[in-house]
C-alpha cells in the first residue's frame, strides 16, 4: 500500500515498496531516457498512461456512435470521408498518417 503525504511545492509525496528487480528496471530505465528524476520519470509515466486511458474512451466513444448510425448515415459519412481525403497532398510524407488514421477509423 503506498502512503502519501503532502509536499511543500503542492505536490503528493508517495511511497513503494517495489522487488529489487523492479527498482533496478526503473533505475535503468531512468538513466536510458535520461529522466532528470525519479519523480520525473514516474510524472512521464504517469501522464503516458493518463493519455492512453483518454484516448481509449474516445476510441470507445467513437466506437459506439458509428456503431448506431443507420447504413444511409455509414454511406454519406463514408463519401465525405473519401472526397476529405482526396483533398489532402499527394506527397509521400502524409501517406503513413492517412493510412493510420484510416486504420483508426475502421476499428
Amino acid at each position: 500500500m503506498a502512503g502519501t503525504r503532502k509536499g511543500a511545492r503542492g505536490k503528493d509525496r508517495i511511497t513503494v515498496s517495489l522487488s529489487p528487480e523492479s527498482a533496478k528496471f526503473l533505475k535503468k530505465f531512468r538513466a536510458q531516457v535520461q529522466s532528470p528524476s525519479m519523480s520525473a520519470l514516474f510524472e512521464t509515466m504517469v501522464a503516458d498512461l493518463k493519455g492512453k486511458a483518454e484516448m481509449e474512451q474516445l476510441d470507445a466513444k467513437f466506437k459506439a456512435y458509428y456503431d448506431t448510425l443507420p447504413e444511409q448515415a455509414m454511406t454519406e459519412e463514408s463519401a465525405w470521408g473519401a472526397l476529405g481525403e482526396s483533398a489532402l497532398p499527394s506527397d509521400k510524407r502524409y501517406v503513413k498518417v492517412r493510412k493510420s488514421k484510416t486504420a483508426v477509423a475502421e476499428r
